[in-house]
Parts: structure tokens; C-alpha cells; sequence
């Protein structure tokens, strides 16, 4: 006659306990390691966000605000009207028309600068030094301001110099031939900073390691109830697959209302998807795996256990 085989009610619950925790946290902890290799690390950061500079609308982002503010910095307006001023010379040099050309002039350069591959060498400079400046503030190595992390500045000088001197061929007076010009792109809102540091500093922390804690609690579950196995397998992937789902439905509207609502949303959603392209494979392989390993150790389980009820 066959016998059932009976297992300690402790260790069932904590078989139990040791495979819901795992699973639940699995998600996460699939998400730390992937950003302490790609967020949290400067050249995986770097690596991870450097084709954004081929982005059509970050170009268009970065050439338009470049070119306000050399156009700020040059004071065209101001040198127009001292210039034309509001008497009989007005008449004689279209301001509106020289202005509209100054203007046109400054777009076409900046245009130019974000389409180059120079752009693409200076983006990934700017990406690195914005990087490890963030690195310092959120780990206390740096005296400066929260609101200084997660900025990228680029160095324009050459840039300025060159605009400078074909308005001055336009006929626009004492312009500097040469000058120091630095731009900003902010990545970061500052209302989401301190919220940034929280996560940057737990990834740093614990990143590397949760995948590890991770796999221990679902290895210690199956090893105390090897029959929960397959169902452990299945519902890891599962979940894993609820997390792409997530990454690529409810994610991104909580990432741009929080980090990146400054920027144009198409750009956001870009920048985001860059980032996360990454995770999302993982997940997807992850949840393939699981799946595959679940649904082969069915059959495998049911004979084992088969035999244990015949002995």
C-alpha cells in the first residue's frame, strides 16, 4: 500500500516564506545588479546613455537652448538697437531683417555642432564628467549643492567663437572675437534629486549583492521543499514578466512625471527607454529561462514523486 510522504510543518512554512519573498523581490533585485553595472558605474553609465547623442529630438533639444543662449550672451538685440536706434538710421538697416538673420545664423551653427561627430565625443565627455560629479555629491565627496548633480555641461568655446565672427561679417558691431562658453543640460530635475540619491546610494549599496541574497532565499526554499520546484520556477517567471510589462506601460509615466518632466516628452520616453533597454532583456531572458526550467522539471517532479510514495 502507498504511503504518503509527510513534511514538518515548520518546514513547510519556511519553504513557503523563503520562495514568496524570492520571487516578489526578484524584479528588484534583477534591477539593482543591471543598475550597478549601468546607472551607478561611469562606464556603464556612459556606455548606456552615449547613442542618445544620435537622438533627433535631443539633438534638435540641445541645438535650440544652445543657441538662446549664445544669442543671450551676444546681446543681438541690444547691439541692434544701438546700432539703428529709433531715428533715420532705423530706416536704413532692417534691424528685423538683420536680427532674423543673426538668429537664423546662431540655430544653423548650434544645428551643425549636434550633428557633427564631435557632438558625439563631446556628449559622452560631458555623460562621464556629469557622472562622476553626481558620484561625489551623492556620496559626500563633494561640498557642492544637491542641485548641481545630474547636470551636463558642455564647453562651446570654439562653437562661440566661430558665431561671433560671421555676425560680425553680418555687420553686427564689437562682437568678442573669442570667449569662454559653457551649456548646461539638466538630466534631472531638482525636486527629484534627493529622491535619486536615496535609489543611486541603496544600488550602490546593495546592488551588486541582492541578486545573490536573491537566488539564496529561492535555493534555500527548494532545498527545504524540492516539490515546490516547478511552481517556484513558473511563478518567478511570472513575475518577471510583470516587471517588463511594467517597465514598458507603468514606469515610464511615473519616470517622467518625477525625473525628467523638464524635457519634451518624446525625449523623455527615449531617454528612458535607453536606459532600460537593457533590464527589460533581462527580464524578458530571465522569465524565458524560468518558464523553460518550470515547465521541464513538471514531469521530472511528478515521477520523483511517484517513487517516494511507493517506498
Amino acid at each position: 500500500m502507498e504511503s504518503r510522504v509527510h513534511m514538518p510543518l515548520w518546514r513547510k512554512i519556511v519553504s513557503i516564506a523563503c520562495i514568496v519573498v524570492g520571487v516578489i523581490v526578484a524584479p528588484f533585485s534583477v534591477g539593482a545588479l543591471w543598475a550597478s553595472g549601468h546607472l551607478t558605474n561611469t562606464d556603464g553609465f556612459v556606455k548606456t546613455l552615449g547613442p542618445l547623442a544620435q537622438n533627433q529630438k535631443l539633438q534638435e533639444l540641445v541645438s535650440g537652448q544652445v543657441a538662446q543662449s549664445i544669442s543671450g550672451q551676444l546681446r543681438i538685440e541690444e547691439r541692434l538697437d544701438a546700432v539703428a536706434g529709433s531715428g533715420w538710421l532705423s530706416r536704413l538697416i532692417p534691424a528685423e531683417e538683420l536680427a532674423s538673420k543673426a538668429n537664423e545664423t546662431i540655430e544653423n551653427a548650434a544645428l551643425r555642432v549636434v550633428q557633427s561627430e564631435n557632438f558625439a565625443t563631446n556628449w559622452q565627455s560631458a555623460l562621464r564628467a556629469s557622472h562622476q560629479r553626481t558620484d561625489q555629491i551623492f556620496t559626500g565627496q563633494s561640498s557642492a549643492s544637491l542641485d548641481q548633480a545630474g547636470n551636463l555641461t558642455f564647453e562651446l568655446d570654439a562653437v562661440f567663437a566661430g558665431i561671433s565672427k560671421t555676425l560680425t561679417g553680418l555687420g553686427i558691431p564689437d562682437l568678442p572675437v573669442s570667449g569662454h562658453f559653457d551649456w548646461q543640460l539638466k538630466l534631472i530635475q531638482n525636486d527629484a534629486l534627493p529622491m535619486a540619491k536615496q535609489a543611486y546610494l541603496v544600488v550602490g549599496n546593495i546592488g551588486p549583492w541582492a541578486i545573490y541574497l536573491n537566488a539564496a532565499l529561492l535555493v534555500a526554499g527548494i532545498l527545504l521543499a524540492p516539490r515546490y520546484l516547478s511552481k517556484s520556477l513558473l511563478w518567478l517567471a511570472v513575475v518577471t514578466a510583470l516587471g517588463f510589462i511594467a517597465i514598458k506601460t507603468v514606469i515610464p509615466d511615473f519616470i517622467q512625471e518625477r525625473l525628467l518632466a523638464n524635457m519634451d516628452r518624446e525625449l523623455a520616453r527615449a531617454i528612458f527607454d535607453q536606459i532600460t533597454g537593457g533590464l527589460a532583456t533581462s527580464f524578458i531572458i530571465t522569465a524565458v529561462a524560468a518558464g523553460i526550467l518550470g515547465m521541464a522539471s513538471v514531469p521530472l517532479l511528478r515521477t520523483r514523486m511517484r517513487e517516494l510514495t511507493n517506498h
